[in-house]
This record gives C-alpha cells, structure tokens and sequence, in this order.
C-alpha cells in the first residue's frame, strides 16, 4: 500500500487529458497523479517547490556551514566599528 502525501489526487488519465485544468483545480495545493490508485507523481506550485528546496539547502548546508564556523584558521577578527 503506497502514501499519498497530499489532500488532492487526480488520475493520470485526467491529467492527460487536461493538465493545465487540473493545475487550476488545486490551485497553489500540491497534488498527486495517480496510477492505478498509485501516486506515479506530485505536482507542486513554484512557491511550493521553492520552500521545499530552501528547506533541503538549510538541512545540507548547515552542517558545512557550522563545520567551516568552527574552523577557526580561517577566519578573520573584525570589530564592529570597523565595519
């Protein structure tokens, strides 16, 4: 049994017919395409997508980032004043 991850589905014969129809439908609401009641993929707004791959950027590269903090040899002192 497969997980549908979103509220709304569509099957793909649907979405064959009339993809941009069915964009409009969900709105800015992700939506799954389905296969034989199976999810055979997610359709996601710009805005939606765009979230998703900040999240994904922040959760890789904050271990980078917080290893290169903590490199300390390269790193320059600045006051603030200096700035």
């Amino acid at each position: 049994m497969d997980k549908i991850m979103t509220e709304l589905t569509t099957s793909i014969s649907e979405f064959k017919k009339n993809p941009n129809r069915e964009v409009k439908r969900a709105g800015r609401s992700p939506f799954a395409v389905l296969t034989n009641n199976k999810p055979s993929f997610y359709v996601l707004s710009p805005e939606v997508y765009d979230q998703i791959a900040e999240l994904l950027f922040e959760v890789n590269a904050t271990p980078t980032l917080l290893k290169r903090l903590g490199d300390r040899k390269n790193s320059v002192k600045v006051e603030l004043e200096d700035l």
